[in-house]
């Protein structure tokens, strides 16, 4: 006799608010034994973010909670979508802060023209349209003649 001592790992989404470990065991002992259950909470919050992992002990066992769970009806009208989870794909590499990058935002280095003036203390007197912002004494006074200040 084989024993299977592999386990799988199981995504479940689209779960009730309010359903707890307990609740999501409550679903899946029915169809084998369980080694772990991960609820994903905010952080902030501690609320349910909606989706948990599930690791059932036996590959088979796994393999039918998800045939009968996937797309299963539960709590307020919310259907469960269940499939094996898929492991996340590591980095290649390690982290560089000062990579090439196109496109997107993060921290200083914001991609594309590094060459603008970035001066931003600058008095915006300087020419131009004369649509800038002065500041006089505190207040932020536009320079088009429209305020009541000038």
């Amino acid at each position: 006799m084989c024993i299977n001592t592999s386990t799988m790992k199981i995504f479940i989404a689209k779960l009730p608010p309010d359903y707890d470990e307990t609740d999501i065991a409550t679903l899946f002992i029915t169809y084998g034994d369980i080694s772990t259950i991960n609820l994903v909470t905010d952080r902030e919050t501690g609320r349910s973010k909606g989706y948990a992992f599930v690791e059932m002990v036996n590959d088979e066992e796994a393999l039918n909670a998800i045939s009968h769970l996937d797309q299963k009806t539960v709590g307020h009208n919310k259907q469960l979508s269940v499939s094996q989870a898929q492991e996340r794909p590591k980095p290649a590499g390690g982290f560089n802060r000062n990579s090439n990058r196109s496109g997107g935002s993060s921290g200083y280095n914001r991609g594309g023209n590094n060459n603008r003036n970035t001066n931003y203390n600058k008095d915006r007197d300087s020419g131009g349209a004369g649509n800038g912002y002065k500041r006089n004494d505190g207040d932020y006074n536009r320079k088009d003649g429209n305020s009541p200040n000038e």
